[in-house]
C-alpha cells in the first residue's frame, strides 16, 4: 500500500502540474477551481473507480446548483428576496439528497447545494457568467482529474481487493489459532478480540473496493455475483470460529479424554494448513488444494458416551456443526478461486 499511496501522490502532482499549466496558458476568470477540483477529485481517491465515481458526482452536483442559480439569477435579477428563498429552498433539497442513505447521493447533494450558495452570494459576480466560469472550470478540473487516474500510472481496485482478500484470510487464520489452538489450553490468555474487530474491518474494506472496481471503465469486467460469494464465505468462516469457540471454551470444563483433545488438534491442525495454503494460492494451485478433513471431528460424537451430561453434548454438536461450515466455506473459496 505504501508503494501505491506514494505513487498516487505523484499522479496527484501530476495532474496539479497539467492543470496550472493549463491556467498559465489560457485565461481563466477563476482559475483555482481547476486546481481545487482536481484535487478534491483526486487526494483522497487513490483507485481508478473512486477517482471516476467522485468526478461524476462533482461534476453532477455542479450542473445542477449552476442550472438552479442561472435560474433565479435570469429570472428575478438575484433579487434579495429571490436568493433568500433559492438558499432556502434549494439548501433543504440537497442536503434531503445528502442525507438519503446512499453514498453515491451524499457527495452530488452537498456539491449541489455549496455550488447554489457560492454563485448567488457572489454579490457583484452573482451572474450567468460567473455560474458559467465556475462550471467550465470544474468541469475542465474534473476531465483532468479522471483522465490523469485512468491513464497514468493507473491503480486498479481489483488488484488492491485481491491483496485484501489474501489478508483476510491469512487474519483468519490467526484468529482461528488464538482463539481455537491455543484455546485448548487450560487457562486462555490470548487477547483475540482486536483481531476480531480488524478482520471486520478487512471486510468492510473489501466492499469499498468492490464498488471501486465496478466503477472501472476499462479491462475485465468485473464480477459482482464471484465477489458477493467469496465475501460470504469469509463472514462464514469468521462467525463459525466464533461459535466454535464458544462451543468448545465451554466443553474445557467437562471432562475430556485424552482421544478427544488429539482429534481436536489434528482438525485445528488441517483448517490452519488449509487457511495459510489458501492465502498464498493462485487459480493454478487451488486446483490441487487439500481440503481438512471432517473425519477426526466427527469421531468427537462418538467418543463422546462418556458425556452424560446432557448441556456439554450440546456443546460438542455445536463444534461440530460449525466445524463442518468452516470446511464447506473453505471448500467453495478454493472452488472460487479456480472459476
Amino acid at each position: 500500500m505504501n508503494n501505491e499511496r506514494l505513487l498516487h501522490s505523484v499522479k496527484t502532482a501530476i495532474a496539479v502540474a497539467i492543470g496550472f499549466s493549463l491556467t498559465r496558458i489560457v485565461s481563466f476568470a477563476y482559475a483555482q477551481w481547476i486546481i481545487i477540483s482536481i484535487l478534491v477529485v483526486m487526494c483522497a481517491q487513490i483507485y481508478v473507480g473512486g477517482a471516476l465515481q467522485k468526478g461524476y458526482l462533482r461534476f453532477l452536483g455542479t450542473l445542477c446548483g449552476c442550472c438552479i442559480a442561472i435560474v433565479v439569477i435570469e429570472l428575478f435579477h438575484s433579487s434579495v428576496l429571490s436568493v433568500f428563498l433559492a438558499l432556502i429552498i434549494g439548501s433543504s433539497i440537497f442536503s434531503y439528497i445528502a442525507v438519503s442513505g446512499k453514498e453515491t447521493l451524499s457527495y452530488l447533494g452537498t456539491m449541489g447545494a455549496v455550488t447554489l450558495a457560492l454563485i448567488l452570494l457572489g454579490k457583484s459576480d452573482s451572474s450567468l457568467n460567473y455560474a458559467a466560469s465556475r462550471f467550465l472550470e470544474i468541469s475542465i478540473g474534473i476531465l483532468i482529474a479522471t483522465v490523469v487516474s485512468q491513464f497514468v500510472f493507473p491503480i486498479h481496485a481489483k488488484k488492491q481487493l485481491r491483496k485484501n482478500q489474501t489478508e483476510t484470510l491469512t487474519q483468519l487464520r490467526e484468529f482461528y489459532n488464538k482463539t481455537l489452538v491455543m484455546g485448548l489450553a487450560e487457562v486462555q490468555t490470548v487477547d483475540h478480540h482486536d483481531l476480531d474487530e480488524e478482520i471486520v474491518k478487512l471486510l468492510l474494506k473489501q466492499r469499498q473496493l468492490a464498488k471501486d472496481s465496478g466503477r472501472e471503465p476499462l479491462g475485465t469486467a468485473f464480477d459482482v455475483d464471484h465477489f458477493e460469494q467469496s465475501l460470504f464465505c469469509e463472514r462464514q468462516i469468521l462467525r463459525a470460529i466464533n461459535f466454535m469457540h464458544l462451543a468448545q471454551d465451554k466443553l474445557r470444563s467437562a471432562t475430556l479424554s485424552e482421544k478427544m483433545n488429539f482429534l481436536l488438534k489434528t482438525f485445528h491442525g488441517e483448517v490452519l494448513t488449509a487457511l495459510d495454503a489458501m492465502a498464498k494460492s493462485t487459480p493454478e494451485k487451488t486446483k490441487s488444494f487439500k481440503l481438512p478433513s471432517l473425519d477426526a471431528i466427527q469421531h468427537l460424537r462418538a467418543d463422546s458416551k462418556e458425556m452424560l451430561v446432557l448441556q456439554p453434548i450440546l456443546y460438542l454438536d455445536a463444534l461440530i456443526f460449525n466445524a463442518e461450515i468452516i470446511v464447506e466455506n473453505i471448500a467453495l473459496l478454493a472452488k472460487l478461486y479456480i472459476e
